[in-house]
């Protein structure tokens, strides 16, 4: 069995499953995107902002069950396929997780967030002008 620390993501339109390994242990952490979105909507909460602290946490809640650490750097960037206030696709791409300067290996990388597209004809047609990237370098 490996030594390095092992993070998988899945992601399906209702639920992200974090999922860490390290040996024989293994921690499984999960998203229910519908009760944080419900739950965002009614508060009147920053959608985008809130969803990435709720998945950097659980990203360091589960490697913390399999592989005890005091400070994660995780790096991801984020598309969006219009600007961020109108676009219906946001895609997550996990690059690197390290735990107390010990690489993790990462699989599964993209989270993909899906909604509705109210955008009009000539607001797809001209959204690659528009489209939205940003790298994001966290130390937790």
């Amino acid at each position: 069995m490996s030594e390095t620390p092992i993070i998988k993501i899945k992601s399906d339109p209702e639920v992200i499953r974090i999922v860490a390994k390290k040996k024989g242990d293994v921690s499984i952490q999960t998203i229910n995107l519908k009760i944080i979105m419900a739950n965002l909507w009614w508060e009147g909460s920053p959608e985008l902002e809130t969803f990435f602290n709720v998945m950097e946490l659980t990203i360091k809640k589960a490697l913390n069950e399999v592989y005890p650490h005091n400070k994660m750097y995780l790096d991801y960037k984020f598309c969006a396929n219009d600007s961020i206030e109108d676009a219906s696709e946001i895609i997550v791409e996990i690059t690197d997780i390290k735990a107390d300067n010990m690489d993790v290996d990462v699989g599964g990388r993209f989270i993909n967030l899906e909604g509705t597209d109210s955008r009009g004809f000539f607001k797809k047609l001209t959204s690659f002008r528009r489209k939205f990237c940003k790298e994001v370098h966290k130390e937790i």
